[in-house]
């Protein structure tokens, strides 16, 4: 079980992330809008370069290997993102160290400070007149638009294969001692979910954000409709389908007369 002590490194990471939200709950939620706001600039960009280099056959593949770039700046400024806490609150309850209730709420607390950074980062773009610089066609609302005609069972089924794909990453990043690897990983393995456009609902949030600020077509409804489908996707793949096994295929090891 060559796999153990990441896993007990995982699970003491969620119980300090449960630590601190019960400790200090004003500090946590900054840590957790301080996510949103991070990945919302780099969704704007990732949106920005999609649209710019559409005509450039490499053009997906820029903006897709770019955005693994918000992760490493949430893993290395240690804020709260909700999709990787999937996984970690997963494996800490899963280990006794915190209880599925606990992590139920600090789901909740951190996907709420994510929502609020998404939202300053929408509005700040917004003051600048950025968003209404961008054309009616630009790829930001037009990818908006996508995303809430689909489906209800095809967004929780991309739902799950995103976070499947990010806590993969961060999973990854785990085994990794220099954090020149730690970066290199989080970004080839992000690629995937951005580049077969799985649905991520915290990247989602910056998307709709700045498409109701902006010159989107889709309404409050629409977003929340994705929303609530792609969240669910997402604790399905970070708990069930990362955190989970990522803790039974490595149990703690029975001591000798036990």
């Amino acid at each position: 079980m060559i796999d153990r002590p990441l896993v007990e490194k995982s699970a003491a990471s969620g119980q300090r992330k449960m630590s601190l939200l019960e400790r200090d709950p004003a500090r946590y939620l900054m840590r957790a809008v301080l996510a949103g706001m991070y990945l919302s600039i780099v969704v704007f960009v990732y949106w920005a370069l999609s649209h710019n280099l559409h005509g450039s056959p490499f053009g997906k593949v820029i903006a897709s290997a770019f955005f693994g770039v918000g992760l490493s700046i949430i893993v290395f400024t240690n804020a709260e993102l909700f999709t990787s806490n999937n996984m970690y609150l997963a494996v800490s309850s899963a280990e006794g160290r915190t209880t599925w209730f606990q992590s139920s709420v600090l789901w909740t607390v951190c996907y709420a400070g994510n929502l609020v950074g998404a939202l300053i980062v929408a509005g700040l773009l917004y003051g600048a007149g950025t968003l209404a610089e961008l054309p009616a066609d630009h790829a930001l609302y037009v990818g908006a638009a996508h995303k809430v005609h689909q489906g209800a069972l095809v967004i929780f089924i991309k739902g799950i294969l995103a976070n499947w794909v990010v806590c993969l990453a961060v999973r990854l990043a785990l085994s990794m001692k220099e954090d020149i690897a730690k970066i290199s990983i989080m970004i080839l393995v992000v690629f995937i979910f951005l580049y077969l456009s799985f649905e991520h609902s915290i990247a989602n949030m910056g998307t709709f954000s700045m498409s109701l600020l902006g010159n989107g077509s889709i309404d409050l409804r629409d977003a929340l409709y994705n929303l609530v489908f792609s969240t669910a996707g997402n604790i399905v793949g970070g708990a069930v389908f990362v955190g989970l096994p990522f803790r039974y295929l490595n149990p703690e090891e029975a001591r000798p007369g036990a």
